[in-house]
Order: structure tokens, then C-alpha cells, then sequence
């Protein structure tokens, strides 16, 4: 089995992967920059889909093992996806460093832009991980990977939130490490529900473009994602129902109208148990 170690420079990202893999042997969060390791085998590039690595971690990759990595990079791609690496697939390549030899390049995105409210630090994570447990299948026993160091996948200018980067990448982990043994619908409707309980799907903005209200009776409302046709996990919607019940007469709010702002008076407001399953949380009234 493999090493991971969880780079988090930054102070809440930290916190969030602290939080989500406190429990999980094997892994180690390092609270500063990659260059700060003394010992690794392989650092993942959580990378766009054409090896421009001169952005954001990437640049610290290739200030790091050197601008013939960026080269050798790119002309893999030209040679084995025509030019352009799909979000969902990676590769590992010698790094050029005798001390750290490996890289792994794993595109977040095509060109940088917002990942927020997609599954592509899941996707990107868990490509990384086959692609190594791939090379390691194959490779003599001095050239397998043990250790391997990855950025906060998507938290830069991909703009996901710690905590669903976190919840993302644990989850892609987990189905590495512990991969099923049989395939079915059912386990295929689990692993979709596995994702979209990351809140992958689910962005940061205040505005939520995925959210879609809707009026259920008795002076209640109910939020639904629109990816998924599931009923919203976000606790800021769910709070927002409840209040939306209270505040708004009309029947119905179009999609993309939904606010995560709460509303500061408290006339009608009651409370949400978080620790209820989605759906199944009940409406208790304050008097």
C-alpha cells in the first residue's frame, strides 16, 4: 500500500483534510509547500489538460524538477492524447530528480478556470491513484511508488472549498484502497450518491445556479438539485426551505433564484437537526 501525504500550505485547507482523513491510516497531512519534504517518490500535478505547468502549484513543480519535465509532459500528451489530456485520465513520469523520480499529471481542468460544483477533484484524484497503482502492477520492485505527495487538488484557481476538496479526494482514497469486488446497479446508484454527498455539486457561490425551490404544502418548500434530481445536502438550503416558508407567498422559485442568505429576523423560524439524513429531517416549530 501506498503513503499519501496531503500538501496544505494553506492554514483551512489543513483543517479540512485533518478532519477528513483523521481516521485514515497510511496518510499524513504536511501543513507547507511540497518543496518543504525531504522524502517522496512521486508528486502529483493537479494539472490543466495541455502540460502548462506555469501556474499556481504547477510552476513551483517545474521551478522544482526543472522546465524539461513541462517539455517531456507535453510531448506525451501530443503522443498519447493527440494533444489534449481529458479531465478524468493521468499518467506517471520519470520526474528527472533521482531523489523524487516520479510525477503524476492529472488535469482538474482543461484550462484554468472554477471547478466548483463539479466532480473533477474526485475524477482527478482517483485517476492519479490507478494511474499509480497501474506503474506499480508493472514496475520492478526499485521503481515502485510508496510515497506520494498531492496538492490540494482543485482549491486554487479551480475554487473548490477545503472542505469538498477534502471530502472528494478522501473518497476517491477510499475506493482505491478498498475497491469492490463485484458491479452492479446498485453499486453504481451508491457510488453516484458517494459523490454527490461530497458536496461536489454543489457550489460555493451565494447564488447556487444547481438549486431549484420548489412549494410542498403546509408552508414549506423544498430544494433540489438540478445535476442530480436529489434533494440539496447543503444545510445552508436546507435552512433556507424552512425560512423561504415564512417569508415568500408565491408557489414556486424558478432554479438559479435560490440564495444561501439567511434572512436575520427569526418570525416563523425553526430549526434543522444537520445529523438527520437528507429528506428525512423533521420541522420542529419555535413557540
Amino acid at each position: 500500500m501506498i503513503k499519501l501525504i496531503l500538501s496544505a500550505p494553506v492554514p483551512a485547507m489543513a483543517q479540512a483534510f485533518d478532519s477528513a482523513f483523521s481516521a485514515i491510516p497510511d496518510v499524513t497531512v504536511h501543513r507547507g509547500p511540497f518543496e518543504t519534504l525531504e522524502a517522496f517518490d512521486c508528486m502529483v500535478s493537479a494539472a490543466n489538460s495541455f502540460g502548462l505547468m506555469d501556474g499556481g502549484v504547477d510552476a513551483a513543480i517545474t521551478a522544482f524538477f526543472g522546465t524539461q519535465l513541462q517539455t517531456r509532459v507535453q510531448n506525451r500528451i501530443i503522443r498519447e492524447y493527440l494533444g489534449e489530456q481529458p479531465v478524468g485520465t493521468a499518467f506517471v513520469i520519470e520526474s528527472g530528480n533521482s531523489n523524487h523520480p516520479w510525477l503524476v499529471h492529472a488535469p482538474t481542468m482543461r484550462v484554468p478556470q472554477a471547478v466548483d460544483g463539479t466532480d473533477a477533484v474526485y475524477n482527478a484524484t482517483r485517476a492519479a491513484l490507478l494511474a499509480i497503482h497501474q506503474h506499480n502492477l508493472n514496475a520492478t520492485d526499485d521503481k515502485k511508488i510508496r510515497t506520494v505527495v498531492f496538492p490540494a487538488m482543485g482549491a486554487g484557481c479551480g475554487r473548490v472549498p477545503p472542505e469538498s476538496v477534502a471530502r472528494q479526494m478522501l473518497l476517491a482514497w477510499q475506493s482505491v484502497i478498498l475497491p469492490t469486488r463485484n458491479i452492479s446497479w446498485q453499486y453504481a446508484t451508491e457510488r453516484q450518491r458517494a459523490v454527490f454527498n461530497t458536496t461536489a455539486y454543489c457550489p460555493s457561490a451565494t447564488c447556487c445556479p444547481n438549486a431549484g425551490t420548489g412549494y410542498i404544502g403546509l408552508g414549506d418548500y423544498r430544494t433540489t438539485c438540478s445535476r442530480t434530481g436529489q434533494p440539496c445536502i447543503s444545510l445552508k438550503h436546507q435552512a433556507d426551505d424552512v425560512l423561504s416558508g415564512a417569508y415568500q407567498q408565491s408557489t414556486h422559485v424558478t432554479p438559479g433564484s435560490h440564495s444561501h442568505g439567511v434572512p436575520s429576523s427569526t418570525w416563523g423560524r425553526h430549526d434543522h437537526n444537520p445529523s438527520i439524513s437528507i429528506g428525512a429531517h423533521s420541522h420542529g416549530v419555535k413557540k
